[in-house]
């Protein structure tokens, strides 16, 4: 009996794992194609991470802006809208 518990928890406690791993995952592409707009967001008093539709990148020299604020991505927690991102071609 003992046996059975087992051999069914153990890939039922998989599959939880597997679906608490992909919450985490970024739907965001690591990095933008020139003329590709993403999901970028600006921090505001109202909303800490309003999202806006920006064409901007990962990785660059000149951060992004949009409505004059500085426009971000969320961080790898998930918890925070930090990570900046930057003018496509600057």
């Amino acid at each position: 009996m003992k046996t059975k518990a087992i051999k069914f928890v153990i890939p039922a406690l998989a599959i939880v794992f597997a679906i608490a791993t992909s919450a985490f995952t970024s739907l965001n592409s690591s990095e933008a194609k020139d003329g590709t707009t993403i999901t970028g967001y600006i921090q505001t008093t109202s909303n800490p991470c309003q999202d806006i539709q920006v064409d901007c990148q990962y990785q660059g020299t000149v951060q992004c802006e949009a409505d004059n604020k500085l426009v971000y991505d969320w961080n790898s927690f998930g918890t925070a809208c930090d990570v900046p991102l930057y003018k496509i071609n600057s």
